[in-house]
């Protein structure tokens, strides 16, 4: 993949992803975007709960950087990338800091490489939904940072207050 090809796939799936979070989500989302990045295969863990925090309390010690920054990193490992998955780590009025996901081809099973190895690299946006949410309203997209107006939020919802 050429470098000009990455960075419109990563700039297309951040418009993705600004678009979601405009959809799901009552913050106001800035354009002004910094990334952070997680190599997936790095973290260990034994659920999506246990990662869910792990990445948390991993990307919260990071320095977000600009897209170019960015891109030349992820760009060493341009031939190897299987996935890459963008989430909104944390939204503020004038910045929104956007971590990037990737998983290697080479981190996989030899058996499933061997059967991807040619496959074009996938991008995805997503946005992690609190899981004590009725899907039908909009949440906080900040709702990952444990403090106590989110626990507020997450007890009147259970109520449906």
């Amino acid at each position: 993949m050429k470098f000009e090809i990455l960075e419109e796939k990563i700039r297309s799936t951040t418009i993705s992803l600004l678009d979601l979070a405009e959809k799901q989500c009552w913050n106001k989302v800035s354009k002004n975007c910094h990334y952070i990045l997680t190599d997936i295969n790095a973290l260990e863990y034994s659920n999506f709960h246990m990662l869910r925090k792990l990445k948390y309390k991993a990307n919260s010690k990071k320095n977000p950087q600009d897209l170019n920054s960015i891109l030349k990193v992820l760009y060493e490992y341009h031939n190897d990338l299987y996935d890459v998955v963008l989430y909104v780590f944390k939204a503020k009025k004038d910045q929104t800091i956007i971590e990037i996901e990737y998983l290697k081809k080479s981190d996989l099973d030899p058996e499933y490489y061997q059967e991807i190895k040619d496959y074009p690299t996938m991008f995805h946006a997503k946005i992690s939904m609190p899981t004590h949410l009725d899907y039908s309203r909009k949440f906080d997209i900040n709702w990952q940072r444990q403090n106590f107006s989110n626990f507020l939020k997450k007890y009147s919802n259970s109520f449906n207050i």
